[in-house]
């Protein structure tokens, strides 16, 4: 009785053990792939400081799809807030230089910010539309974080943070020279008198009120205050949308690196079974997949971005040049250091943005030169012919164009360079 007392104990003890050790290893894979998850989404969340501090002052950040009642409340109201901001600098100003203001050069040199405000509510309006479709891109780069391996994952944060420098110092040359713009130069004019004895105290943004004369205190010091805060409001807008099309483009870049690593590997593998080698083949055509999904996603996205921000920027170089011309003839070092600032800012974010298009597109040439040098002797006849719709789909240049007609490239920005030094040209003739 003893005997089979013990042999029933050991049985037990040998069916138990095994699901033992089988629980405990389960329990530390799911505890790895929980830590693994978490680092992931915090990695995430440090990728995305370079836009969405910008995009939740302006209200236009895509929260959840059924998001609390006070969050769309807020949501709304800075929206409200940041339309009126804007409208309340763009009507008057505009109402100015058509009704008041006689003198070409002067309307071109008084019609300079709100050229600017135009630009970045116009982008402020497209990133508000394409809300759903910006979480969507979100959600998809949540997922490629969270799916990635360690060796993917530091190459999703390096595209980060040089997505987050370039950023950073746009914001540090934008608030710079839009606050210096804002205050330092109508100070430094001071107060202007009339011929009939009249004194005007100079706006940041001159502007035309109907029903109340702006150089009466307290409504000067108002509106002064109210254009300072709308250059804040739409420097904020640009910095949000510059940051939006540096996060999208940078992780097509981290999906193109990847992506050929995987063509690397395949040829590399030391198998070369045929279950092995489709298997791998399989993963390189699903991911090329997954990439054009994405980027067509992108450009829905950042195409009328990227139109907006070239225009603009070749509108503005235009202008500003002309107006460092005028303000050198006239021997205004403060007013030519300003525009210069302001010249320098323009010109960095056309180049930036069009820099951040030629990663792109050197990300898919190298994708494509990695297709077609892929070691596919190596591999069984029928397993090789596999490799020609990768080859061909590689072929095809994966890049960021505006509205579909140009290409944004390093080439995009010197025609932009030119086309301001010839309407510059002109301008100078016209005027």
């Amino acid at each position: 009785m003893h005997a089979s007392a013990l042999r029933s104990s050991r049985d037990e003890h040998h069916f138990l053990a095994p699901h033992g050790c089988i629980s405990a290893r389960t329990v530390s894979r799911e505890k790895i792939r929980m830590d693994r998850a978490k680092r992931a989404e915090e990695d995430l969340k440090r990728s995305l400081r370079s836009v969405r501090p910008f995009l939740r002052i302006v209200g236009a950040w895509p929260g959840p799809i059924s998001p609390p009642l006070h969050s769309r409340i807020l949501n709304f109201c800075l929206i409200v807030i940041s339309y009126l901001m804007q409208l309340l600098v763009l009507i008057p100003g505009l109402l100015h230089i058509f009704t008041k203001e006689k003198i070409r050069e002067k309307q071109l040199q008084k019609f300079l910010p709100h050229m600017t405000s135009l630009g970045q509510l116009f982008k402020y309006t497209i990133i508000l539309c394409k809300t759903s479709e910006f979480r969507e891109a979100l959600n998809k780069i949540r997922d490629d974080w969270l799916a990635a391996t360690d060796e993917n994952r530091l190459i999703f944060i390096a595209k980060a943070k040089f997505g987050y420098k370039l950023v950073l110092t746009t914001f540090c040359i934008l608030y710079t020279s839009g606050v210096s713009y804002r205050t330092i130069l109508p100070l430094s004019i001071g107060r202007i008198v009339l011929p009939n004895n009249t004194t005007i105290r100079v706006l940041p943004c001159p502007s035309y009120f109907v029903f109340f004369d702006e150089q009466v205190s307290p409504y000067y010091e108002i509106i002064f205050v109210l254009q300072i805060l709308q250059g804040m409001f739409m420097y904020t807008i640009l910095c949000g949308t510059v940051g939006t099309i540096a996060v999208l483009s940078l992780h097509i870049c981290s999906l193109l690196t990847i992506l050929m690593n995987k063509m690397i590997e395949l040829t590399n593998t030391s198998d070369t079974s045929k279950d092995v080698i489709k298997q791998k083949i399989f993963d390189v055509v699903e991911y090329q997949t997954h990439i054009k999904r994405f980027l067509n996603q992108v450009q829905n996205i950042t195409s009328y971005l990227c139109f907006i921000e070239i225009v603009n920027d070749t509108c503005l170089v235009c202008v500003i040049g002309y107006r460092i011309i005028t303000e050198w003839e006239n021997s205004n070092a403060t007013a030519i250091m300003i525009y210069l600032m302001f010249q320098t800012l323009c010109l960095f974010v056309s180049f930036m943005t069009c820099y951040i298009g030629q990663l792109v597109i050197d990300a898919s040439n190298d994708v494509r030169l990695t297709s077609i040098t892929l070691d596919w002797y190596r591999f069984p006849s029928k397993e090789a012919r596999c490799l020609i719709p990768i080859i061909i789909t590689s072929s095809y240049p994966i890049k960021l164009t505006i509205c579909k007609v140009q290409e944004i490239s390093l080439s995009t920005f010197t025609d932009v360079l030119k086309t301001s030094v010839a309407y510059l040209n002109m301008l100078r003739e016209v005027t």
